[in-house]
């Protein structure tokens, strides 16, 4: 087969499709992405053919805050519903289909593999009359979102001469959910066809290495090594200093090991001189620091707060956009961790938080049960098998 991925530019979109990638590559399968020129050059790096297609993520941001600066008004909850239509449609979707259009003509593809934030693949396979999967990148997107940018989008799908589909034609097909069921809430019914899909944590590799006593060789006075606490906002909520500076502030004084990371582009030392039993990298791969740590506090975007429950890690949540919001409330629901507001996340709180979902078993424990959960999906091989017997077909010349 040949499998064309389609992703917008944020990072937390384009890593949770790069297993399933990597499955249909190491089946003999043809795989090429369709992605912005700034993350063109990773998804190289990675082994992948590439096309160029649509906006970068700083572009894009820009022109979301010069169309619509009424945004910056809104309380932080109520952005996601307002933002999301209007980023992922009215923004980001024309320009990624006036390019994915001519690289889905002259590639031909068998399949088209779109993140669910990604409205143009749809619109190009039908056109082509090819099929398309919806990958998720975190749990289901509430309907009226989806359905705010199906609207937005549909004047695209009347301009190749076809009907606008229901949801953009995300479900149209089948869709890959990365969830774990236990988490999950809400209506599923208008998404007729569901495969899920173990979640596994792809991270670039970055140029800094992780501390010698990440590993636990540093012993406390008892000859144990303390526990080791991972602080993050990921690759793109990490601009708040302030915050990422009183998480610090809060948890450097207890009896723990800190890792903090400020992001690829940010400066460790921007948040000052730290005790020596807190260590500030840019980008560290969360595939080499889970394993060792205790707890982690971050903003709970998605690929953070899957990778975590992975590993059975109880969490302090500090949600400040997007679905985080969504995934601070499934963390509290399952009983695998805290959630503060922006506006709660003072410097007692997040202490106060972190001490007690390291002090209390029934957090670790409900992190290790959804652990399990996930553990119990089928992996990308598995399902990249599953998805090649439903849609292979013979490729043309």
């Amino acid at each position: 087969m040949r499998v064309l991925f389609t992703t917008t530019p944020g990072w937390g979109h384009v890593h949770p499709m790069v297993p399933l990638a990597k499955a249909f590559q190491q089946r003999g399968h043809e795989v090429r992405w369709a992605a912005a020129a700034d993350v063109c050059g990773r998804l190289q790096s990675e082994g992948f053919a590439t096309s160029a297609a649509g906006l970068g993520e700083a572009e894009s941001m820009a022109m979301v805050s010069e169309r619509f600066p009424e945004v910056a008004a809104l309380p932080p909850t109520e952005r996601p519903l307002f933002l999301f239509p209007r980023l992922f449609g009215a923004v980001r979707a024309e320009p990624m289909l006036v390019d994915l259009l001519p690289v889905v003509r002259e590639w031909r593809p068998t399949l088209l593999v779109a993140e669910a934030g990604e409205f143009a693949g749809p619109i190009a396979a039908a056109a082509a009359g090819v099929p398309s999967v919806c990958h998720a990148f975190g749990a289901l997107l509430p309907p009226e979102r989806v359905a705010a940018a199906s609207t937005v989008v549909a004047p695209l799908w009347e301009a190749q001469g076809l009907g606008p589909r229901p949801f953009a034609g995300s479900y149209d097909h089948l869709y890959l959910d990365i969830y774990p069921g236990s988490l999950s809430t809400g209506d599923r019914s208008h998404v007729p066809d569901v495969q899920p899909l173990r979640p596994v944590a792809f991270a670039a590799t970055g140029e800094e290495v992780l501390p010698e006593w990440v590993t636990g060789d540093s012993v406390d006075r008892e000859g144990a090594a303390p526990p080791l606490v991972y602080v993050t906002f990921g690759t793109v909520f990490n601009r708040d200093t302030s915050l990422i500076g009183a998480v610090v502030e809060a948890v450097a004084g207890l009896p723990l090991r800190v890792l903090v990371t400020v992001g690829p582009q940010g400066d460790p030392g921007v948040l000052g001189p730290q005790p020596p039993n807190v260590h500030v990298a840019r980008y560290l791969p969360q595939t080499h620091v889970l394993p060792h740590c205790a707890a982690v506090v971050s903003h709970a975007g998605s690929g953070t707060f899957l990778a975590s429950l992975a590993h059975g890690l109880p969490q302090v949540c500090l949600p400040q956009a997007a679905d985080q919001f969504d995934n601070a409330g499934a963390c509290v629901r399952s009983g695998a961790g805290l959630a503060l507001l922006p506006g709660e996340a003072t410097v007692p709180a997040v202490r106060e938080g972190v001490e007690r979902i390291l002090s209390e078993a029934a957090f670790r424990t409900a992190a290790e049960r959804v652990a399990g959960e996930i553990a119990a999906m089928p992996g990308p091989h598995v399902v990249a098998a599953l998805v090649e017997e439903r849609f292979y077909r013979q490729d043309p010349p």
